[in-house]
């Protein structure tokens, strides 16, 4: 077998084979070379210490923050390039970091240690593909393996639980049998991993190729020790499962992904559009509480982005006249409710469990009305902001008002102009808080 390296790579390689050591590339991307995939990084192993790359690439600029656990990153044209001790890992704590890191001279030692059999290939072109647990058969069968035990590797890390579900939703791999099986076991270990990891891992699964496989964090318990979602039935999840398809369907923007997930868990075996309203309550009350972006660690934006918004998923749009429009315009401005409309389009166009395809059809088409009265209101220039009158808070006071009262006026001129905008001028605005 034959991988054709970048050539900076095998300038590495050859550089510290000709220092006496030995050096291959390992992990994901041999496992994506294999795949046909143009792998995003290289990561290089090699039987040299830390300190003697640090020689052998002297003449280079170099990164030395990972050298305890023996990596060095090496900066040519501008790129990084981690080159990484052979190491073995020795007793784990608190399932997340061995005790200490040990080296080693041996490539297959240090494939050993790995998480998954499609991630502890090697290879340089010297020596060729070194697989030694079968990882090119794993690929050829789509299957994410455990390297060994999987109760051991699992416990060793626990991220390692989450990020087998990471790689089937990547890659469209099936989870092999003993494999899920402890990931089942030992989803309790998911507690002892901190929240920003595994919301890293979670954000993948929700941007990759098979967003469905979100379903496996519910079957194997995971959801349950983070208390995500745990309020639900088996006909809910059955439900859910069903069109998380849809997600793919969605931009890439992980708020956007996160808030049409938001909206299929709230209209859970809902199948009557009509009644999607009456979960909105159920919804806030007895699910939102325990969501994904509150129980997991999202920024201030993306947590308020999902909350605050999810409210607007439920308007109706054949109710949506143009005064409607401009209320919301007002609330969340223009590009949210884009947003929200396109998703909601998502929705209706996708959905696979429903009584009624016309009926979701004519949905898509209110939509799109709805879209083109926002667009006539920005086009016609209509007020639906305060800074959008002819007036302003100096006026107000100039009539005698002051405090709070100010905002009250300008509130209830903003009303008026968004239902009639022939009254938004000076003139008539003046009269009306006279």
């Amino acid at each position: 077998m034959r991988i054709n390296l970048p050539k900076t790579v095998e300038f590495i390689i050859d550089t510290i084979y000709e220092n006496g050591y030995e050096a291959f590339i390992v992990g994901g991307c041999v496992r994506d070379f294999i795949l046909g995939i143009s792998p995003n990084d290289y990561d290089i192993a090699t039987s040299a210490n830390p300190e003697k790359i640090l020689n052998i690439f002297s003449d280079f600029k170099t990164i030395t923050n990972g050298i305890k656990h023996g990596t060095v990153g090496i900066i040519i044209d501008d790129n990084i390039y981690e080159i990484t001790t052979y190491r073995i890992e020795s007793e784990y704590e608190d399932n997340r970091r061995p005790k200490e890191v040990k080296f080693t001279k041996n490539i297959i030692e240090d494939l050993k240690r790995r998480d998954f059999t499609i991630n502890a290939m090697a290879y340089n072109y010297k020596v060729g593909l070194i697989d030694e647990f079968g990882g090119i058969e794993d690929v050829n069968q789509n299957l994410i393996r455990t390297v060994g035990n999987p109760d051991e590797r699992f416990n060793e890390d626990g991220l390692r639980i989450i990020r087998a579900i990471r790689f089937s939703s990547k890659l469209g791999f099936k989870i092999e049998e003993y494999t899920l099986n402890s990931i089942y076991n030992n989803s309790k270990l998911i507690k002892n991993i901190s929240k920003e990891r595994i919301t890293d891992e979670f954000n993948k699964i929700m941007l990759s190729k098979y967003p469905e496989k979100i379903n496996l964090l519910y079957r194997t318990k995971i959801f349950k020790y983070l208390s995500i979602y745990d309020d639900f039935n088996q006909n809910e999840y059955d439900y859910l499962s069903k069109n998380l398809p849809i997600l793919t369907k969605c931009n890439d923007k992980i708020e956007d992904r996160l808030l049409l997930l938001e909206y299929l868990i709230a209209n859970r075996g809902i199948n009557n559009i009509n009644k999607q309203y009456e979960q909105l309550n159920d919804y806030k009350i007895n699910i939102q509480p325990n969501n994904i972006v509150n129980k997991l660690k999202y920024s201030n934006k993306i947590t308020d982005y999902c909350n605050n918004l999810i409210e607007y998923m439920f308007i109706q749009e054949e109710t949506m006249d143009k005064v409607e429009i401009k209320k919301i315009l007002n609330k969340i401005g223009r590009k949210k409710l884009i947003n929200i409309l396109m998703l909601k389009k998502i929705y209706y166009k996708n959905m696979l469990d429903i009584s009624d395809k016309a009926m979701y059809f004519n949905k898509c088409d209110l939509v799109d009305e709805c879209i083109n009265k926002i667009n006539n209101v920005e086009k016609n220039k209509e007020c639906y902001t305060i800074r959008g009158l002819e007036i302003d808070g100096n006026e107000i006071i100039k009539l005698g008002y002051s405090g709070s009262e100010i905002g009250i006026k300008l509130n209830y001129l903003l009303e008026k102009v968004i239902e009639n905008p022939d009254l938004n001028n000076k003139k008539n605005l003046i009269n009306m808080v006279k």
